[in-house]
């Protein structure tokens, strides 16, 4: 029983969705270059549109049936006719909705005026200008407001001055009264009406723009601060993802460690590889291990903000690591922490050392050939020299020939020692 009572609801609710997005698909709003307040009048004037058609479609059933009782045509064909004009120019995807406003307007306007002369009744036409004045000033702008007022105004003390004797109008007697006077002072008070509700409405409408613009300028500033803040986000997404795979992808050990208890709170990958230790052990270790200190002495050589210390460390087996240290405070997580960046230069120290060695035992050759080699080379050369200046007796020859040999031996040790400092 509930389905069947609730289908008739949804077949109303259906077609009133239908017709709903028919007449938004006839009155399309233009967005580009337009503020907020015009894109509202537009969404206002489809509203109506939606409220009036099946409206003015009801009374225009009632319009033709007490016409027809009491045979007033003109009534009636008056009625057709505007309903029908009205929905030609509101479906009509030719016409702006800025034209279909002007339109419409101006259909009241006369729609009025037609009123007042065919069923001769000035109250119920100023209702419909009262109605013109209210419609225009919440579709257009401040001018066009002011302007129904005037239209009004001018359409009333007319009116007016015809009901006056003399006037041909005076015998049609469209004020049922034969009192002129009494109808001017209704055209002052329709004016005065007229006027003050177009400025009340102003007035709320004024406040409704300021406050639509002002939350079109928040939304824009939100807009904004949105957008900054998702490019800030997106920034600091890239710099933390550059970070993190400077740390964890670094070919240099780095180590983040706690200042005052000097607790290792995270490694990279080169620092576990290079001292041997997993990551859970150097969670639960102090970085002043690696260094063999106390951990006040550790903080002494690394007290400074930006610290450069040369040290000695010692892997998970016991092997001795030249380091090369740079430790410098950052912000983790919203603490303060000390990030070291440990170059190893073991094998660099070691090459250095090497080289060192190597000139000193190139000063040590260029020593002994300057000085101790020098010696017996003389004694050569001396003797050469005496055996070359000509005869001499046996004894000295042979004392010659001795020494000559001597020295030559001793250049010979001298030789053999520098061949073997070289090697």
């Amino acid at each position: 029983m509930k389905v069947i009572r609730t289908l008739p609801n949804d077949n109303l609710k259906n077609l009133w969705n239908s017709y709903c997005n028919f007449i938004l698909d006839r009155n399309p709003s233009e967005k580009i270059n337009r503020n907020r307040s015009e894109i509202w009048k537009d969404k206002f004037f489809v509203q109506l549109v939606k409220l009036v058609l099946p409206a003015g479609a009801l009374t225009l059933l009632a319009s033709l049936f007490i016409g027809e009782r009491n045979v007033n045509i003109s009534t009636a064909s008056t009625d057709i006719a505007a309903f029908v004009l009205i929905v030609c120019i509101v479906l009509s995807k030719g016409l702006s909705i800025r034209t279909k406003k002007i339109i419409g307007m101006a259909i009241l306007v006369t729609f009025s005026l037609i009123k007042m002369v065919t069923l001769s009744s000035l109250m119920l036409g100023t209702i419909y200008l009262l109605v013109f004045s209210v419609i225009a000033t919440l579709l257009f702008n401040k001018r066009a407001a002011y302007l129904s007022v005037v239209i009004n105004a001018l359409i009333c003390i007319t009116f007016t001055i015809m009901q006056m004797e003399g006037f041909p109008m005076h015998k049609v007697n469209i004020t049922n009264s034969d009192i002129s006077n009494r109808w001017a002072l209704f055209t002052l008070n329709i004016i005065f009406v007229n006027l003050v509700i177009v400025s009340v409405i102003l007035y709320i409408v004024d406040g409704f723009e300021r406050t639509i613009e002002k939350a079109e300028r928040l939304s824009t500033k939100l807009q904004l601060e949105i957008s900054e803040k998702i490019a800030r986000e997106k920034l600091l997404k890239e710099s933390t993802t550059h970070y993190k795979s400077l740390f964890f992808f670094n070919p240099f050990p780095i180590l983040i460690y706690e200042p005052s208890s000097l607790r290792v709170l995270n490694v990279n990958k080169a620092a576990i590889s290079r001292y041997g230790y997993t990551k859970q052990e150097f969670m639960g270790m102090t970085v002043n291990t690696l260094a063999n200190c106390e951990l006040d002495e550790f903080r002494d050589r690394l007290q400074d903000d930006h610290a450069h210390q040369m040290d000695t460390h010692t892997d998970k087996h016991g092997k001795k690591i030249m380091a090369d240290i740079h430790v410098s405070n950052i912000k983790l997580n919203g603490t303060w922490v000390r990030l070291a960046i440990v170059r190893d230069i073991t094998a660099e120290t070691e090459y250095i050392s090497t080289i060192a060695r190597k000139r000193k035992k190139m000063r040590e050759i260029a020593y002994m050939q300057s000085h101790v080699i020098r010696t017996p080379l003389s004694q050569i050369l001396g003797i050469t020299q005496l055996l070359k200046a000509g005869p001499m007796e046996a004894l000295d020859f042979e004392l010659s020939i001795s020494h000559l040999i001597n020295s030559a031996e001793e250049l010979d040790l001298v030789v053999t020692d520098i061949i073997k400092q070289t090697e």
